[in-house]
């Protein structure tokens, strides 16, 4: 019976580690004085998933997309519903910027940066940063 409760025990403990192991990591992005509590996509499922189907996103707040090396990285915003900026970084500053609005339909166009950024961070539409500052990212 004790090995029963013990086995059970474990399987549970497994089970909510699988549960929550999919779940955003958090940093801090530091541009400018400003601080932004963001979420971490940093697996290919998580960056696919990236802030669609959000109705709103608080201030201050955002997704940082951080990728294995530094590349041009094409973003969209199919099921997104909130205008929002999309900086591109690199080497600790931000080298490209673009704000995109929320599309309807099945044929979303890409953004295609033209710089190399092994960072992408999503905030809130006209958040003020530009492209030259400096970025500081603290996990």
């Amino acid at each position: 019976m004790k090995a029963f409760w013990i086995i059970t025990i474990l399987a549970i403990a497994i089970i909510l580690s699988l549960l929550f192991s999919n779940q955003y990591k958090t940093a801090q992005v530091i541009i400018n004085n400003y601080v932004f509590n963001v979420e971490v996509a940093n697996t290919e499922a998580m960056r696919t998933q990236g802030l669609s189907g959000r109705k709103s996103l608080d201030d201050n707040t955002g997704m940082l997309f951080v990728f294995e090396k530094p590349d041009i990285y094409p973003f969209w915003m199919k099921d997104t519903l909130i205008p929002l900026d999309i900086i591109y970084i690199n080497d600790d500053k931000i080298v490209e910027m673009t704000t995109l609005q929320p599309q309807k339909g099945d044929d979303i166009p890409n953004y295609t940066p033209q710089e190399k950024a092994q960072y992408v961070l999503e905030l809130n539409a006209n958040s003020g940063v530009k492209v030259g500052d400096e970025v500081k990212i603290k996990y």
